[in-house]
């Protein structure tokens, strides 16, 4: 370090030795120059604390003694030196004291600049012998720097240091490669630069909240390194002090953290899709709960996680039962078909989807017939998740089937009734009436006509009441007319309403009871009405609510029945008014007036619609 003033043979000689301790100072204190002995004495390195004030480097007894010869040179304008006796830091367990003296240094116009001390070293054995004795006990309480910073450069971790001002004066090799910078690049506030933009104020109110309270700091940022990317690292330090509990500054470490930054961040990411996904399922459950098909989530294993409300009214058992337990295991009956369930059983094996219809049983025993539509869950790389299981309660159906062929045998008792019984007696009657206009008949002869006639009436009459109870058997089936005119092939479904989510839940009912069948939507009776005329010829059943803004479902009726159009109308309406009902009747196209919400019961009650297009296709 070059000494900044004016020098002399003496002050250089003196500079040089070994046994001088030499220092500059400027009017406030400021470090502008020390030679070798003082850095070894006081542990420093020179060139990074020019510009430090003496209140960092020496003990406040010191300093005082240090400014007071100062400000009395100045007050009385002297040129003679000045002696000041301070202690010599770094001896632990007996006082070693350093007498300077004290002279101004002077510009051109004798005006002082600065201060120079010059102090000659004790070199008494005894005293050097006790220091060497002690320097590790120096050392292991962090007094030599200077050692401190050749260990540091040894370490793979960052290490830094900083004064009391939070200036940087040092950081170890690690740092540097790290950073790919020189340490005269980092030093000072040199490596804030390095410091993420959006993060530089947070480090900045960190570092001085920290420093004014003389609090462990523990700061995590983003820093370039030498490849110009930018990692986090986690900067912890400590506050340090003097032998004489003087606050010096700080020191600590810099660690790299962006592996565990990375994982937090995947974490949160992992958090925020299962929130998302605990959102879609809520969102799923609230539709699930609203319908009236069976929906049963099975994990990986095919163990129940989740079943719907309609599952419970159907079976009787709550989610609590059967949470963990096998479908197939808790279901199945006497009347279960072994076959099916071994489908089922390969289907999962395989992952694959199935539908078909099987027997149940009930919490309470009763057989329940199902069609049931089977769907394995996978996730995004195409491992097996779950299972999902959508299953609609046709039992009705079953025994409609049963109800049909009763209907059936009755239909053609009705035919030989007809056919046989009333032709037979009629035809009898008319052939009396026909001989007796061409005989004469005594009164006789009449009343013997008149008899026959009678024995006839009443044969007839008994045909007819067989034929009554016959057509009586058959209304009471669940089978009637306007479900006849129902069960005819169509083309397309329609549903008049205009609420968007009653169409919505309407056409999966739908789809689920005949996935391919065409639902058409509208939310208007014009384009309803409009669409209608323009396609007259296709076949189809018209779902209609009564209820609109505007103009309504009888508004629809009244235009619908004017085109002659023969498609069947169902009012699904939410409406349970008689007058409703009975004025309904009027319309010769309607054949059933239907409350909401409309359920799958309901659906295949009105029609076997998925006959006239398969599962599956």
């Amino acid at each position: 370090m070059r000494y900044p003033y004016s020098v002399d043979g003496q002050l250089l000689s003196k500079i040089s030795s070994n046994d001088w301790s030499v220092l500059s100072i400027d009017l406030d204190g400021n470090l502008s120059f020390c030679n070798d002995v003082f850095q070894r004495v006081y542990q420093i390195v020179g060139e990074s604390v020019i510009g430090v004030n003496i209140d960092a480097l020496m003990n406040s007894s010191d300093v005082g003694l240090i400014k007071s010869a100062v400000h009395q040179l100045l007050m009385q304008k002297m040129n003679t030196p000045l002696t000041v006796t301070l202690k010599q830091p770094g001896i632990l367990l007996c006082d070693d004291f350093i007498t300077y003296t004290i002279s101004p240094v002077s510009d051109r116009r004798d005006h002082p600049i600065a201060f120079v001390l010059i102090g000659m070293l004790n070199q008494e054995s005894d005293k050097q012998s006790m220091y060497k004795d002690h320097v590790d006990a120096t050392i292991l309480n962090g007094q030599n720097r200077e050692w401190f910073r050749e260990v540091a450069n040894y370490m793979n971790a960052m290490i830094w240091m900083s004064n009391h001002l939070h200036q940087m004066i040092y950081v170890n090799q690690a740092w540097l490669k790290f950073r790919g910078m020189s340490i005269d690049v980092e030093l000072d506030k040199g490596w804030i630069d390095g410091v993420y933009a959006d993060d530089q104020y947070g480090v900045n109110q960190a570092l001085q909240e920290a420093y004014h309270s003389k609090k462990s700091i523990d700061i995590q940022f983003r820093f370039r390194k030498y490849d110009a990317s930018y990692r986090w690292v986690q900067m912890e330090g400590a506050p340090m002090y003097s032998s004489l509990d003087d606050f010096i500054g700080y020191t600590g470490t810099l660690t790299d953290i962006t592996s565990i930054k990375e994982v937090q961040l995947q974490l949160n990411r992992q958090k925020e899709q299962m929130e998302l996904s605990k959102a879609e399922f809520a969102k799923f459950t609230k539709i699930a709960q609203r319908i009236n098909v069976v929906i049963v989530l099975c994990n990986a294993s095919y163990h129940i996680t989740w079943v719907n409300d309609s599952f419970v009214k159907l079976t009787g058992f709550t989610l609590r039962e059967v949470n963990g337990k096998n479908p197939i295991d808790i279901l199945s009956g006497a009347d279960t078909d072994p076959i099916i369930i071994n489908k089922l059983r390969k289907a999962i094996e395989q992952g694959k989807s199935l539908r078909t219809e099987l027997v149940f049983y009930a919490k309470n025993g009763n057989k329940i017939w199902l069609d049931l539509k089977f769907e394995t869950l996978f996730d995004k790389v195409g491992n097996i998740i779950g299972f999902l299981t959508l299953q609609n309660d046709i039992t009705k159906k079953k025994m409609t089937e049963k109800d049909v062929e009763a209907q059936m045998q009755h239909l053609k008792e009705i035919a030989n009734i007809a056919s046989f019984e009333l032709r037979h007696e009629f035809s009898k009657i008319l052939q009396i009436l026909q001989t007796a206009k061409f005989q004469q008949h005594s009164l006789e002869g009449y009343q013997q006509i008149l008899s026959d006639i009678e024995t006839s009436a009443n044969t007839m009459n008994q045909a007819i009441s067989k034929i009554s109870d016959e057509v009586g058997i058959a209304s009471n089936t669940n089978l009637s007319l306007n479900k006849f005119l129902l069960n005819q092939t169509i083309e397309e479904i329609i549903l008049v309403d205009d609420d968007h989510m009653i169409n919505k839940l309407n056409s999966v009912i739908i789809r689920n009871v005949i996935p391919n069948m065409p639902v058409t939507i509208f939310d208007n009776i014009d384009e309803a009405l409009d669409y209608l005329t323009n396609n007259p010829t296709m076949k189809r059943k018209i779902f209609l609510d009564l209820n609109f803004m505007g103009r309504n479902g009888w508004d629809f009726l009244d235009a619908f029945e004017k085109m002659n159009q023969p498609w069947p109308v169902i009012i699904l309406t939410s409406s349970i008014d008689h007058n409703d009902y009975e004025k309904s009747k009027k319309y010769a196209n309607v054949t059933h007036f239907i409350t909401k919400p409309l359920t799958v019961p309901q659906f295949e009650a009105l029609s076997e619609l998925d006959e006239t297009a398969p599962f599956g296709q």
